[in-house]
């Protein structure tokens, strides 16, 4: 699985799928600016590391092929403690959070950017009512951007954006960042 997700356009395609209920190749070629036969030979990659399915169900006739993630709620890859830098995933999401917070991540026009870093006084409890709450809210926002998606797939103003929600704090006495 991870060897699937190693490549940038193969993770790209996860992405796109994840807030999408289904897509075609040519469809996501569209959306992500590669050649729908490069995008297709990824897909069939995904394919066989169990990451994508075909969705029979959405396709207008059998010669149609049609896409989804197998794993709607996300990817999970346990981390490879010997060598944490081995999960593609991890590094496109610090390198994301990175260009977040110095404000050097590309900028779409037709896209909020937006942060929020903050603290609080929490019990084990309380902090684990706020991540479930948080949670709830993304996935609320994430299913209703699929429907939106699926009702009128050629709005030019509906695009990707990544959210992120993460509660912790650091041992006691240790700086944070280490």
């Amino acid at each position: 699985m991870l060897r699937a997700l190693a490549h940038p356009l193969r993770q790209r395609i996860i992405w796109e799928l994840s807030v999408r209920r289904f897509a075609r190749a040519a469809d996501l070629a569209k959306i992500i600016g590669e050649p729908a036969n490069s995008v297709s030979f990824h897909l069939r990659s995904l394919a066989k590391a169990n990451l994508v399915e075909e969705a029979p169900e959405f396709a207008r006739d059998g010669r149609d092929r049609v896409w989804k993630v197998v794993h709607p709620e996300g990817v999970y890859a346990p981390p490879d403690v010997a060598n944490p830098d081995a999960d593609p995933l991890v590094a496109e999401f610090a390198t994301w959070v990175h260009d977040l917070l110095t404000e050097t991540l590309p900028k779409d026009p037709r896209a909020t950017l937006g942060r929020y870093t903050g603290a609080a006084l929490l019990t084990k409890d309380e902090s684990a009512q706020l991540f479930t709450e948080l949670a709830e809210t993304l996935e609320k926002w994430r299913l209703h951007g699929m429907d939106a998606a699926a009702a009128d797939p050629d709005n030019p103003d509906r695009i990707f954006h990544m959210t992120a929600a993460f509660v912790g704090n650091p041992a006691a006495g240790e700086p944070i960042g280490t």
